[in-house]
């Protein structure tokens, strides 16, 4: 199929379920490309980078501020990703879910053009020490609770039932208002008539944030973006990364805080010094929660719709999350593949066996 009549297919107006928290549906635009490198003066500031592609900050000329994804040099793999989120975000409207302004093609480079937000991603704040601690308890909060909003309507909202397959700090982006927005939709899927779970012979996402029922069978859901927000939670309360190839994973290191009586004690000393007693109480229950959601087991995973009950409504009494997380332990060897970290990349593509 060509291109051109690709693309068309893909902006086709789908239905959607109302909620009052879409926002209006704009149409997907096809720039030129000599539009967008005038609009980013030739491609010459540089905000962000990932295994993906770089992006770079611009302008259009009715003054609107863009972010301009030039992925990866062509090749089989970048062309999925490219139409891969091209096809879905097209699709997608919502607060919390990153703004497709439009996309353009040259020869073997693509580039997808988006909203730009002014605080960079959720993950440039924990890791600066100086930007972390202007985050107050009551910001955290809110981007937890619209990181949850999002996910819900990628999950049973959007009538697409869609797996994000790689929710972490690093894909939620942050407004001038330091409203979240979930980003990063190379690695999303689609699930056929919103079935409960597909299997895949490649293992992608980032290390630390996988759950491990999708490690070891390649079974991915709904469930697998639940248990790597839980581990997003954490991170946003403990400041701390999700893996540690020399000491503790952050979840072995809360888990124990937990079982010992001591969970008080993983909250960032910022929060836990300034903070008021009835926040403390409400943080020590998102992280309850958030270890609800990284149970080990897939099936006894809470759904993002009921994280968002419990979130609202605090007299509700919570189950008692299971003691430890077996997985996560240094004796568990039995993985389908050997894992291998270098830094600077998080990322994992690994073969599993196909059954």
């Amino acid at each position: 199929m060509a291109l051109t009549s690709l693309l068309k297919t893909l902006f086709r107006r789908r239905k959607k379920k109302k909620s009052t928290e879409f926002v209006s549906n704009s149409a997907v635009f096809e720039f030129d490309f000599d539009t967008v490198k005038a609009a980013t003066n030739e491609f010459s500031e540089l905000v962000g980078h990932g295994g993906f592609g770089s992006v770079y900050k611009g302008r259009l000329q009715n003054g609107q501020e863009i972010a301009v994804k030039i992925l990866s040099k062509s090749s089989i793999r970048t062309e999925t990703q490219f139409h891969n989120e091209l096809n879905i975000l097209s699709k997608l409207k919502h607060k919390n879910l990153i703004n497709l302004l439009g996309f353009c093609t040259k020869r073997d480079q693509h580039c997808l053009v988006y909203e730009f937000m002014p605080n960079s991603s959720l993950d440039c704040f924990l890791l600066d020490p100086h930007r972390a601690s202007q985050l107050s308890w009551e910001m955290c909060r809110n981007i937890v609770d619209g990181i949850a909003r999002g996910l819900r309507y990628l999950h049973e909202e959007s009538g697409l039932c869609l797996v994000h397959r790689d929710i972490k700090p690093r894909n939620i982006l942050l407004d001038s208002d330091l409203k979240p927005k979930i980003m990063g939709f190379e690695l999303a899927r689609m699930m056929q008539q919103c079935e409960n779970e597909a299997e895949s012979t490649v293992i992608v996402g980032t290390i630390g944030y996988i759950d491990p029922e999708y490690l070891r069978s390649g079974r991915v859901s709904v469930k697998s973006d639940v248990y790597a927000f839980g581990v997003t939670i954490l991170t946003i309360i403990t400041r701390r990364k999700a893996w540690s190839v020399d000491g503790d994973s952050l979840i072995e290191y809360v888990m124990r805080c937990w079982n010992r009586g001591e969970a008080i004690d993983v909250i960032h000393e910022v929060m836990r010094e300034e903070e008021r007693e009835d926040s403390i109480s409400e943080i020590l229950r998102y992280i309850h929660i958030a270890l609800l959601c990284i149970d080990e087991n897939a099936e006894t995973r809470p759904s993002i719709d009921r994280v968002l009950h419990w979130f609202s409504c605090i007299s509700t009494p919570l189950p008692e999350p299971t003691s430890g997380n077996r997985f996560l332990g240094k004796e568990e060897t039995n993985w389908p593949w050997s894992l291998s970290l270098s830094p600077g990349h998080s990322s994992v593509t690994s073969p599993i066996s196909s059954r």
